[in-house]
Order: C-alpha cells, then sequence, then structure tokens
C-alpha cells in the first residue's frame, strides 16, 4: 500500500489523467501483473520458513529464465545467443555466492521459491508489454494496490495478524515501500518500456552483489573466495548482457 501511494504522489496531479488513459484491456493487464507480483511475495516470503535464505533467493534468482523463455515464445522477441550466455554467466556467479549456505532437504522451501521465480517472471512479461502503453509510476502504483488486496486477503484466509508492530517497525515498511518499491521496483518498470525484459530481469542477479557488500560492511560476514568470483561473474554477465544487447540494437 505505501508503495502504492509514493507512486501514485510522485505522479502527482497526472495520475488521475494516467488512469483515465489506461484501456479496459490494459487495466486487466494490470491488475494480472499485480496478482502475480503479490504471489511472488507471498511464496517468496513463504519460502524462508521452510529452506536457507541463500537457496531461496538462488532459487528465486531462476526466474531469469522463465523470462528468456516467454520473452522468446510469448513475446516473440529475438535475444541474441550472446545476451543469453552473458546471463547464463549471471546465473552461475550467482549458484557461487549461495553455494555455500544451500541446505539439502529442503525441497518444499525451495519449490515455493522457484514458484515464486515464476510468478514474477510473468509479472515482468506483462509489464513489458503494458509499459509501453502506461507510464512507470501509475504502472507501479496500480500493481502495488492490487498485490496489496490480494497480500490482504491471503494474510486474512491463513489468520495472519495485521497488529502489534512497532512505530519502527511501520517506519521500516514504509523505507522498504520507498526504496525497494518505488526505487526498486519502478525503476525495473521504467526500463521494461526501453530493455528487453531478460536483461530487466538479469539486472536483478546484481542484488546478491549489493547484499554481500552490505553483510559485510554492516555484520561483518567476510566473503569466501568462490563468493567473490560469483559476485564478479554476476557484474560481468550484466555488464555483457547490456554490451551485447545494444550491439544487436545498432545493428
Amino acid at each position: 500500500v505505501f508503495t502504492s501511494v509514493i507512486a501514485a504522489g510522485f505522479r502527482g496531479r497526472n495520475f488521475r489523467s494516467s488512469l483515465a488513459r489506461i484501456s479496459k484491456k490494459d487495466f486487466l493487464s494490470i491488475a494480472g501483473a499485480g496478482f502475480f507480483l503479490a504471489l511472488h511475495f507471498g511464496f517468496w516470503i513463504t519460502s524462508l520458513d521452510f529452506t536457507s535464505i541463500s537457496s531461496s533467493v538462488l532459487f528465486t534468482n531462476l526466474q531469469v529464465i522463465f523470462v528468456m523463455l516467454f520473452s522468446i515464445f510469448i513475446l516473440k522477441e529475438n535475444l541474441h545467443y550472446s545476451v543469453i550466455l552473458s546471463i547464463i554467466v549471471a546465473i552461475c556467479g550467482s549458484v557461487l555466492i549461495a553455494y555455500g549456505d544451500l541446505q539439502h532437504g529442503k525441497f518444499l522451501g525451495d519449490m515455493l521459491a522457484l514458484a515464486s521465480g515464476l510468478f514474477v517472471a510473468i509479472y515482468f512479461i506483462i509489464g513489458r508489454d503494458v509499459r509501453t502503453r502506461v507510464d512507470a509510476l501509475t504502472y507501479t502504483s496500480i500493481t502495488s494496490f492490487v498485490a496489496a488486496i490480494v497480500l490482504f486477503i491471503g494474510s486474512l484466509a491463513f489468520g495472519l495478524e495485521f497488529t502489534g508492530y512497532r512505530n519502527i517497525d511501520w517506519f521500516l515498511f514504509f523505507l522498504l515501500a520507498l526504496v525497494s518499491g518505488v526505487g526498486g521496483h519502478a525503476i525495473l518498470n521504467w526500463a521494461l518500456k526501453y530493455v528487453k525484459a531478460p536483461i530487466v530481469a538479469g539486472s536483478i542477479l546484481g542484488e546478491s552483489v549489493g547484499a554481500s557488500i552490505l553483510a559485510y560492511l554492516f555484520f561483518r560476514e567476510y566473503l569466501i573466495w568462490y563468493q567473490m568470483i560469483g559476485g564478479l561473474f554476476i557484474l560481468t554477465g550484466i555488464y555483457m548482457a547490456v554490451v551485447f544487447e545494444n550491439k544487436t540494437k545498432r545493428k
């Protein structure tokens, strides 16, 4: 909800006019994207109860494979083999970073995380189509609002608590909405208009690198040598994917 309100606020007075210009078909597509975004969050958060954080992040990051397949077979977009290979390099880097913390016998949690990756892939594919006609902030606001409704209903169904949070918790929720929601999802949604979905999805793999750096700075969690190599693979793969995609566009 915070993300929806903040995104709409950044749109300002133009938000209502932006809503009015959305066709019924696009609105249903955006609502569908919000539904799958909610499933992504719900399945991913639930997976953390059944598997390690590293395993969950790794299986969720496999979303880039789903995005590549959907982009090719549903959107009919051409992906140069060099771009595909670059994304595979980044995926290998993600595996290296998570390797040391992977746990065996956590099938349910791993499958929940994989499902969350599938759902966010569908979210990206819908966004790639709709964003050519709807601005990023309006799209982010609607999808976030729909996702909030779906998660609210799901929370009621499972008997989850909505009260008892401290003031600092609500402040952190607001920061998550501002930084991760608007600063993260809105920027990714903006990029979907100009960059193919697999490139955008592949860039998310860089989260692992950022998380590792923050873990060192704030918690003094030192990186193992193969995790450093994994981070290098991720950054190299993302860079190569962008470079090769730009070269393909020029041709």
